[in-house]
């Protein structure tokens, strides 16, 4: 077991970590407001038919602002993925100031602990891989 590819296109890959129980999503370059709604019915899709509950969100490739989706995430698609099973998110920042403006604007918006936020891919990993045993920082 390994990495499966589910999605790709030109602004976000989604992965199947079969061996990690996750989903690995990889964003890319410029977000738009559509791109990101887009890119999230296709997380949730997967999220729901592979009955998961943990998703790596990966932000480091991403540039610019999508704050525009931030109120939309925060109020309409974190819910549903929580009723679509999902427990554990860690979200990896992006390097570009303006995302990450449009990152901690959506959790702002958000229920408490929907995300926990992470500077590098291998904290946000090494959380994760300890998520059920920390439930007390993933999602309730």
């Amino acid at each position: 077991m390994g990495r499966r590819l589910l999605h790709a296109s030109e602004h976000i890959d989604i992965h199947h970590e079969e061996s990690e129980g996750w989903l690995y999503v990889d964003w890319k370059g410029y977000q738009s407001v559509d791109m990101v709604k887009s890119g999230c019915e296709e997380i949730l899709r997967h999220l729901a038919a592979l009955r998961l509950s943990k998703v790596l969100n990966d932000n480091t490739h991403v540039s610019g602002i999508w704050v525009g989706a931030a109120y939309w995430l925060a109020t309409y698609w974190f819910p549903r993925m929580r009723e679509a099973g999902l427990r554990h998110f860690a979200w990896v920042l992006s390097p570009s100031r303006l995302s990450q403006v449009s990152t901690t604007t959506t959790l702002e918006h958000a229920e408490p602990n929907t995300a926990v936020l992470f500077d590098d891919l291998a904290s946000a990993v090494h959380w994760l891989r300890n998520a059920d045993s920390t439930e007390t920082k993933g999602l309730p």
